[in-house]
């Protein structure tokens, strides 16, 4: 899963972590609680590196402050939502746009 591994590797999370499942469905929600998890650590105690690692994978600041004011949700899981969802569309236009593995990949 193309998402998870960018993301494993900027939140330093260990692939391992994640339990053995059935189907994608159910390996993406184990993967969700996973960044959750490592989202409320930062926060608590790195919370600098937080913001760098969201400035660096690109997620909307705007559109991350309009989440966390309209939500009901907490914070890391309305980060971990936001997160994934701009993975998703950074895959999705790569395939749209034809990005090739060749192609300078400025996801660290």
């Amino acid at each position: 899963m193309e998402l998870s591994k960018t993301l494993f590797d900027s939140f330093e999370i260990d692939e391992q972590l994640l339990p053995a499942v059935n189907n994608e469905e159910e390996k993406m929600r184990a993967f969700r609680h996973l960044l959750i998890q490592r989202i409320e650590e930062l926060l608590l105690h790195d919370f600098e590196k937080l913001k760098w690692i969201l400035y660096r994978i690109d997620v909307s600041e705007k559109k991350l402050n309009e989440a966390l004011q309209n939500s009901e949700t907490d914070a890391p899981t309305v980060m971990a939502d936001l997160i994934i969802q701009r993975q998703i569309e950074k895959a999705e236009s790569r395939k749209k746009f034809g990005g090739n593995e060749n192609d300078w990949n400025f996801d660290v």
